[in-house]
């Protein structure tokens, strides 16, 4: 079964960064969210196609909400954050969630601890369920805290908008944010 076609161009982005060794490549892979259960096939068509001989690219996926609900949970304020949504204090919530996501280990300490118990001299990484960030953590901060830690080929599956030629609108909600450090490979028409 073929790859379509976005979906290629990131496959062979992977490997040619194992035939060259150039810079580690960063991709955002957008798509409307509605379409997040297609895409989650898409890369499980991905890592086998990686996996196969000869490519031989060992994949490792990342539930970004695993991560999100174990450090709220470890943080020990996640029956406070439950009632302050619950009495309706949104912004007291959302504040609180932002620092249980900041305090040591942070958020991103999480995922790269979690890539580097798993990574393989000829790894991949991707990143999903990015939605369950939203509002509380912008993944703008979250791929330039991992380029500087992550030595493997990263794909963040981003469910949200282009705007203009470089923006990303997380959900479809939030203001463009631009400066991503990361090449936009976009799903498509859906």
């Amino acid at each position: 079964m073929p790859l379509p076609e976005p979906v290629a161009n990131i496959a062979e982005r992977i490997v040619s960064y194992y035939e060259t060794q150039a810079t580690v490549p960063f991709f955002i892979y957008q798509y409307e969210p509605q379409d997040e259960y297609a895409v989650r096939r898409e890369l499980n068509d991905l890592r086998m196609w990686l996996e196969a001989d000869p490519r031989n690219i060992e994949c490792d996926t990342v539930s970004l909400a695993d991560v999100f609900w174990k450090t709220l949970e470890e943080g020990g304020q996640l029956d406070e954050i439950i009632n302050l949504e619950r009495a309706g204090a949104y912004e007291e919530a959302q504040l609180a969630v932002r620092q249980v996501l900041s305090a040591r280990p942070t958020f991103a300490d999480r995922v790269v601890d979690r890539v580097q118990a798993r990574q393989t001299d000829r790894s991949a990484i991707f990143l999903y369920r990015a939605g369950a960030l939203y509002p509380a953590h912008r993944t703008s901060t979250l791929l330039d805290e991992l380029k500087a830690r992550i030595d493997s080929p990263v794909t963040l599956l981003y469910p949200g908008s282009i705007s203009g030629d470089y923006g990303l609108r997380f959900m479809g909600k939030t203001e463009p944010t631009y400066g991503y450090r990361a090449l936009i490979i976009p799903r498509g028409e859906s």
